[in-house]
């Protein structure tokens, strides 16, 4: 069951409390992927200020986002530099402000719903404003997020599935990618981090880590191999 409408204006404003309700930081901005067709734009997590670092936190850390600030589940954060990855945007920096025809786009209004199994937060409706020389405010309107697709587009459906994939178990993500036939394996392998990619090929038998990986150039095959441990390389 969908909830209630959050704005994403409003949220870039919040305090980021801890599980005891004590302010350690505040959230900068929202990062979104695009879905699978058909589907909204899923948040993954936050950009947040903590201890004058600029940080990523998982949108499944928070057990409540509300007028008093987002609530973490724990009583610490991960202060490792946020660093967008190909395929994420950053509702504050990439889709607010930007030109639709001749209307800009103010909010993005976000809301909570489930698939049965988790609890996530997906973007719902878009508000765009219209200024106009003979109107001292701007006109409003609020549109579903299916009326302006391109908005979330970013030209690189697999590295917005890798960037879906950042904080998931390695064994979690081997379970989707083996679903995949094996040409989008090989886009997905092309779109994630190093560590990443080698993280996943642990989780796989010898034959399918070949075949995911022997279209990867040598410099990025030396790479994922370095990261992979060393039982893993035997």
């Amino acid at each position: 069951m969908a909830g209630d409408l959050v704005y994403a204006f409003r949220v870039m404003r919040l305090p980021l409390l801890d599980a005891g309700g004590s302010a350690i930081g505040r959230i900068e901005d929202i990062v979104i992927v695009p879905s699978r067709a058909g589907t909204a734009p899923r948040v993954v997590g936050y950009v947040a200020t903590s201890q004058r670092r600029r940080i990523f936190v998982n949108a499944s850390r928070f057990s409540t986002i509300d007028g008093e600030g987002a609530r973490l589940r724990s009583w610490d954060v991960d202060l490792h530099p946020f660093k967008p990855k190909p395929g994420e945007l950053l509702v504050g920096k990439d889709v607010l402000d930007k030109k639709i025809g001749d209307e800009t786009v103010s909010d993005i209004a976000m809301r909570s719903t489930t698939d049965g199994r988790t609890t996530y937060w997906e973007l719902a409706k878009v508000r765009l404003s219209r200024r106009s020389a003979l109107r001292r405010r701007p006109s409003v309107r609020l549109v579903d997020w299916t009326e302006v697709p391109t908005l979330f587009g970013t030209g690189a459906p697999m590295a917005a599935e890798a960037a879906s994939m950042r904080d998931m178990h390695p064994s979690d993500v081997a379970i989707i990618v083996r679903t995949l036939p094996m040409g989008q394996r090989k886009q997905l392998a092309e779109a994630m981090d190093d560590d990443r990619l080698a993280d996943l090929l642990e989780e796989l038998p010898e034959a399918e880590q070949l075949r995911i990986i022997e279209g990867l150039d040598l410099d990025r095959l030396v790479s994922v191999l370095d990261e992979m441990e060393y039982d893993d390389l035997a």
